[in-house]
This record gives structure tokens, C-alpha cells and sequence, in this order.
């Protein structure tokens, strides 16, 4: 009687271990096979960038009103500096597999500009509001 049960426990363990088994190969499978979403992240940088230099170009063709004239090469200047850490975030982290640290990084930097847009513009708000927008929705499609 003894020997039933403790082959019965036996096989029930076989039967849970390849079930557990199967289970773990179907999702690393999957895993495998799902596109990489890391290449979506230097895309995401230039079209920031894209957006830096439309700001640039407007202030320049006096599209956009700052809150004080007499700052707009400082305005220039601050965009600038945002442009080249957005390189430095985007070569640093080329190799970079990790979504976290990408979405940590943008999302500091993202602040970063929306501060200098609120800081200089008249309709700081409104732009900022515009580029969030947009960038959501980039991001969206990229994915």
C-alpha cells in the first residue's frame, strides 16, 4: 500500500516537474521572440532633438514669444546645453537593454526642458502641453 502511494507521489512530481518545465520554455520563448523595444529609445532621442531645434528655429523667426526678449540668447544657450545632454544620454546609453534606466534618464531630461520652456516662454503652459503631447503620442507609435 505504501509503495502505491509513494509511486503515485512520484509520478505526480514528474507530472508537475515537466508541466513546470513546459511552462518555463513557452515563456522564455515568448520572451525571445518579442521584438526589442531598446532600439525605440534613440528614435525617441532624435525626435526630441527634432523638437529642440524647432523651438530654436522659432524663437530665431520670432514664431514664439519669450517673456523677455533681452534673455533669448540665454534661451538659445539653455537649449543648447539640452541638445548636447540629450547626445550624452543617448550615446551613454546605446548598450543599454534596460527600460528603466532609459525612461529614468528621459524623463529627467524632459523635465529639464519643460522647466526652461515655462522659465522663457510667454506661453510657456501651452507649449510644453503641445510637446508632451506630441511625445506621448511619437512614443506610442514607436512602440
Amino acid at each position: 500500500m505504501i509503495g502505491l502511494y509513494l509511486l503515485i507521489a512520484a509520478l505526480s512530481f514528474l507530472f508537475l516537474y515537466f508541466a513546470v518545465k513546459k511552462l518555463t520554455l513557452n515563456i522564455d520563448e515568448k520572451v525571445l521572440l518579442e521584438p526589442v523595444k531598446v532600439d525605440i529609445y534613440p528614435k525617441f532621442c532624435d525626435l526630441i532633438d527634432e523638437k529642440i531645434r524647432e523651438f530654436k528655429d522659432n524663437i530665431q523667426n520670432q514664431q514664439i514669444k519669450l517673456k523677455n526678449q533681452e534673455k533669448q540668447d540665454e534661451f538659445l544657450e539653455k537649449l543648447g546645453d539640452l541638445t548636447r545632454e540629450l547626445t550624452f544620454i543617448q550615446t551613454m546609453n546605446l548598450s543599454n537593454k534596460s527600460d528603466s534606466v532609459w525612461q529614468n534618464e528621459l524623463f529627467n531630461f524632459l523635465k529639464k526642458l519643460e522647466n526652461v520652456l515655462l522659465e522663457f516662454l510667454e506661453n510657456g503652459e501651452e507649449q510644453a502641453e503641445n510637446l508632451r503631447e506630441f511625445l506621448m503620442n511619437e512614443f506610442k507609435n514607436l512602440k
